[in-house]
């Protein structure tokens, strides 16, 4: 098309090719807007199907929407009764206005039971949608998240099913019942005078024409302004959890900086949504007004020359109200339901990302041998991490993995964890592949204390049961906490388990978390337990209390210690000292210490440096 789009301008001049090549893109981007609609629509099927909503509550609402509206077409067809009853025997009808009080009466009565009712089915389908998008997101595999801003899934959980739920319980009930009301509306007025309900018709087509270009220029508006805010809540809600290290590194202005951009470009957007409808307001006025004044006219001198009695003119100009109302539903929720389709969109984005498969049962628990065979592995694959990496690592004996900084160690353990898959080779457990195993049971038998130490936020007793199927009893408790050597420090504390950490464990020193995390680990009764650099950031006293605390864990299981300071890892059964991606030498510390210079290059550093700060 681009070739053709080239010929075309040299053969017919180039202003105007400028003008093919202009509406070419223009209708290559119409028709991608249409594509995009089309598939919002597509998955905001897709995504009612999937909440199941109930058949009988919605045959219920449309049943109470269409009887309201019926009940309201009455008033008008009541109200000329009266009139006309009035007019012609010029006596006041107490039957009548009782019928006509009765009528509004039931109206109102249906219009609230329908309200609460479309609520309750709304509300529903937000929570059916909300608990399955939170229950498909976090299954996702690591990498999902590696990509993407924490914010996002949230507001795709929260936000966009609150829009989805706005449409089924408020604007579904004002689409049906303004079709009703106009259908009807018309078909009355046909019946009572086809002459003014052509002047009518007229009226409201041009006022339609008015207000529909605004209308669907405002959803584009708002379809945007969603995606701004979404990507805003996103970033600002990643910088107030990392608020800390924004004041240690003084970015209070970089970050102020950067949210006032977004700001103004929310602030843009919805100023251009704004001076859409400041001129759609009074266009809509402006129109409304001119069909009452074209019935007025046209109908008053049907009264005039006695063409239409004073009743059915009355009655005309209350079905107007009844008209021209539903003209501006429709519009509305015809831009609520583009918007809709735009949130159902993205949501079926996200339920399509493809979640960690589930493979068997691990059976032979007892044995908790891994081998790595040929692993090769790269968060990006172009820039491998773990280059042919083979290694066996013996079950119930504790393993030390040593290294620099980069070359692999805390990838073995994300690898260990199920979070990435090896590119190629294998890794087994027990003589069974990784891959094929049930991910759920697998980490049951795992305890796993990373460098970082993440705390939630609550109490310490929700923080050391987190995953665990059932409460452990307080002996299970007990034992877990002396073992991290935590239990003298969690009985001094006035509520004991049941003191609140604060945000991400703010009230605990970093030794405190390192051993609060140890128990977390020990609570499962791990097959397996992985420390990843769990001493790297901490003094020596609180290091000497957890290296107590590691040695007692170690006892009878598997043990894999990532570390950078060899202190930790000494008394390991086989320390693996890897460079690169690659194992380069495996034995005891003496035996690397004789035969492996680059171990024995990394303790005369270690040593150095120790001396160096006992000097100072």
């Amino acid at each position: 098309m681009e070739l053709f789009c080239y010929v075309y301008e040299f053969d017919i001049g180039t202003d105007d090719a400028l003008s093919f090549r202009y509406y070419y893109h223009q209708s290559m981007k119409m028709k991608h807007e249409q594509s995009l609609q089309n598939q919002g629509m597509s998955s905001l099927l897709s995504i009612i199907k999937k909440t199941k909503p109930s058949t009988g509550l919605i045959l219920l609402c449309v049943s109470l929407v269409i009887a309201q509206t019926g009940f309201s077409l009455l008033v008008p067809l009541q109200t000329k009764n009266l009139l006309d009853g009035i007019s012609e025997t010029q006596q006041y009808e107490f039957k009548a206005l009782l019928l006509l009080g009765l009528i509004l009466f039931v109206a109102s009565a249906i219009s609230g039971i329908q309200h609460y009712l479309l609520g309750k089915l709304g509300n529903e389908q937000k929570r059916i949608l909300r608990n399955q998008l939170f229950r498909h997101l976090i299954h996702l595999p690591i990498r999902f998240y590696d990509k993407t801003l924490s914010g996002e899934p949230a507001n795709r959980i929260v936000k966009d099913s609150e829009i989805i739920e706005e449409l089924m319980s408020r604007h579904s009930a004002s689409f049906l019942s303004g079709l009703v009301s106009l259908v009807g509306s018309f078909m009355i007025l046909w019946f009572l005078d086809w002459r003014l309900t052509a002047v009518l018709f007229v009226a409201v087509s041009l006022s339609f024409t008015v207000i529909f270009p605004f209308a669907k220029k405002i959803t584009g508006l708002s379809k945007s302004l969603q995606d701004q805010e979404a990507h805003f809540m996103a970033t600002i809600s990643e910088w107030f959890s990392q608020i800390r290290l924004i004041r240690s590194t003084n970015a209070e202005k970089k970050v102020s900086s950067l949210s006032a951009n977004q700001v103004d470009s929310l602030f843009a957007t919805s100023m251009s949504e704004m001076r859409l409808t400041s001129w759609m307001s009074p266009l809509i006025n402006l129109a409304i007004m001119a069909s009452i004044i074209a019935v007025l006219g046209f109908g008053a001198n049907l009264v005039a020359t006695n063409a239409m009695t004073i009743g059915t003119f009355v009655a005309f100009i209350m079905f107007l109200l009844n008209i021209v109302f539903p003209v501006m539903q429709l519009s509305f929720f015809f831009a609520s339901l583009n918007k809709a389709a735009g949130a159902a969109l993205r949501i079926e984005e996200l339920l399509q990302e493809p979640q960690d498969r589930q493979g068997r049962q691990l059976h032979h628990q007892s044995d908790t041998t891994i081998e790595f065979n040929d692993v090769f592995f790269g968060y990006d694959q172009s820039k491998p991490i773990l280059n042919g990496f083979n290694l066996t690592i013996k079950s119930n004996k504790t393993t030390a993995l040593v290294a620099t900084s980069g070359s692999g160690k805390s990838t073995i353990f994300s690898l260990l964890l199920g979070f990435y898959r090896v590119d190629s080779g294998s890794l087994r457990i027990g003589g069974t592949d990784l891959s094929e195993l049930d991910k759920d049971h697998f980490l049951a038998t795992m305890g796993y204390v990373s460098q970082d130490t993440p705390v939630l936020s609550g109490t310490l007793r929700s923080n050391l049961q987190l995953g665990l199927p059932n409460e452990p009893t307080i002996p299970q408790f007990n034992h877990a906490l002396t073992q991290a050597d935590l239990l003298d420090y969690v009985t001094s504390l006035e509520k004991g388990l049941d003191t609140i950490v604060g945000e991400r464990g703010i009230t605990l020193s970093g030794g405190q978390r390192q051993r609060l995390a140890l128990a977390r680990a020990l609570l499962r009764a791990p097959k397996i337990l992985l420390l990843d650099e769990v001493t790297a950031s901490l003094d020596a006293h609180s290091e000497s209390r957890i290296q107590t605390a590691l040695d007692n864990a170690a006892q009878g299981r598997t043990t894999i210690v990532a570390a950078h300071r060899l202190s930790t890892v000494v008394n390991a059964d086989e320390i693996v000292f890897i460079d690169k991606g690659r194992v380069i030498g495996t034995g005891t510390h003496n035996h690397l210490l004789q035969t492996l210079p680059a171990y024995r290059a990394l303790v005369e550093k270690q040593m150095h440096q120790a001396a160096q700060k006992a000097v100072l």
